[in-house]
């Protein structure tokens, strides 16, 4: 059986080396639909080339004041439209049909909308997809959280060809085809990912399981599956833990009941459908003595891994998340300590995290000095990070047993603590360690970034045996 399947679109920025009379530059999008189908367009959103970043991006000044909120508008307003055009694009029957003037005609439409007439005129019919993207752009969501809800929209798309594949070609995803069962179906699809992917390649040709939604270049064309065994090529599903499909079942759940309360939908299916709490174990990290023995480990016969050990343990030393740090740059230190904004939050809670650089951390970064780079330190890819992060603990000799849940059985299972460190174990290190010292999670919190009375808090430490002693000492 043939569909006519759709193929998601890539998009990259620069800016236009003309000015106008406010000194102002027009940011221009290049779009790649295919390979003859490469366009390089107006957006129509002019900014200062000063603010324009090396990365190709808005930089917004970390001081409040009535430019940053121009720019932060610039920036959403940049950001919307480009999911604009990825929708439409998307939403063509045929997409040889797209060319230049096309494309700017939807951008013109986005900008100055058409008025609607006086007279009725029949309106365009509302689908799932449409009332899902209502949602999404109706609603204040961090970017973090729009990007999960984008996860979840590609699954459900997946979801649909998959049901036009096994089932009717004219089948179609609305809120009143949901019921419990379809719910369970829908469930079943997203934890079964990685089969579909084997058995249905052509629903991962038009939907991709993930998306960068900028890039410099066109990708090569990936390779097919198998290639490599015991690999995931570019673009295979990876199989999800439990957790995670909590998650993305809980975020259906929220745009459902939108859409009953706002009466796009009839009923509200998950009152007879219950979504699994997410499941946590005891929170691990290492000791502060664990991380100086990391840190004096002699790795020297292996430069990078040298390096990633150090970056890793500057992170524990400030408690960022890796996101965070790979965007900080010589500017984000000011009078000894290390300012930022967290990306996970900034759209909710614009607030300046303000950590003091501890001795070892100081000497970390001048150890890797270099004001030429565009970043603190010389950054690999987090996937990479996280496996140098392994092997140096590995090779430091932090081999402590710890107890963690599966997230796919959600059985109880030790391994040893380098087999399951990753960048995150930075953070939860410099949180855990504080918290034992202080007992505070209110000043721990003003240091990692966490509101007041944060439930994610609750994760990242835990009363060990130090703390328990010290209790039981209270007794005597």
């Amino acid at each position: 059986m043939q569909l006519n399947l759709k193929v998601m679109s890539k998009f990259s920025y620069n800016i236009s080396s003309l000015t106008d009379q406010n000194g102002e530059s027009q940011i221009m999008i290049r779009i790649y639909v295919s390979r003859d189908q490469r366009f390089r367009i107006k957006s129509g959103i002019r900014v200062d080339s000063k603010r324009w970043g090396k990365k190709n991006e808005i930089n917004i000044p970390l001081t409040d004041s009535p430019e940053r909120e121009e720019l932060l508008e610039k920036r959403a307003k940049l950001k919307t439209l480009t999911e604009y055009l990825e929708d439409a694009i998307l939403n063509m029957t045929n997409r040889e049909l797209i060319t230049k003037e096309w494309v700017e005609k939807r951008v013109d439409l986005f900008h100055k909308p058409v008025r609607k007439k006086k007279e009725k005129e029949t309106a365009p019919p509302e689908t799932f997809f449409t009332l899902f993207n209502e949602y999404l752009n109706t609603h204040k969501l961090s970017e973090v959280r729009r990007k999960n809800f984008r996860v979840l929209y590609r699954t459900l798309q997946r979801y649909e060809l998959y049901k036009r594949i096994t089932g009717s070609r004219k089948f179609e995803l609305t809120f009143d085809y949901l019921t419990p069962d379809t719910l369970s179906d829908i469930e079943g699809f997203i934890s079964n990912e990685p089969a579909m992917f084997e058995k249905y390649p052509e629903i991962y040709e038009a939907i991709p399981y993930a998306t960068r939604q900028s890039v410099k270049t066109p990708p090569k064309r990936k390779p097919k599956a198998g290639t490599e065994p015991g690999k995931r090529t570019t673009g295979e599903p990876g199989e999800r833990g439990l957790n995670t499909i909590c998650d993305l079942m809980t975020k259906f759940r929220t745009m459902v009941i939108w859409a009953f309360d706002s009466g796009h939908a009839k009923t509200n299916p998950f009152k007879r459908y219950s979504v699994g709490e997410c499941v946590y174990g005891t929170p691990f990290y290492i000791t502060n003595e664990e991380r100086t023995r990391l840190y004096e480990a002699d790795l020297s016969h292996n430069k990078q891994l040298e390096t990633q050990r150090d970056i890793f343990v500057f992170q524990c030393l400030i408690g960022c998340r890796v996101s965070d740090l790979y965007k900080m740059t010589y500017r984000s230190i000011i009078d000894g300590a290390i300012e930022y904004i967290p990306r996970k939050t900034k759209e909710d809670r614009a607030i300046t995290v303000r950590v003091p650089l501890s001795k070892t951390a100081k000497e970390i970064i001048d150890r890797y000095c270099d004001y030429e780079r565009d970043v603190l330190f010389p950054l690999i890819v987090e996937q990479k990070y996280n496996q140098y992060i392994k092997q140096a603990m590995k090779e430091a000799g932090i081999n402590r047993m710890v107890t963690i849940i599966d997230q796919k059985t959600r059985l109880e299972v030790q391994k040893p603590i380098w087999e399951v460190a990753s960048s995150h174990m930075a953070r939860r290190t410099f949180i855990g360690n504080i918290y034992k010292k202080v007992k505070d999670p209110n000043l721990v919190g003003a240091l990692s970034g966490h509101k007041e009375g944060s439930k994610a808090f609750v994760r990242y430490r835990t009363i060990d045996d130090e703390m328990k002693k010290e209790l039981i000492n209270l007794l005597d």
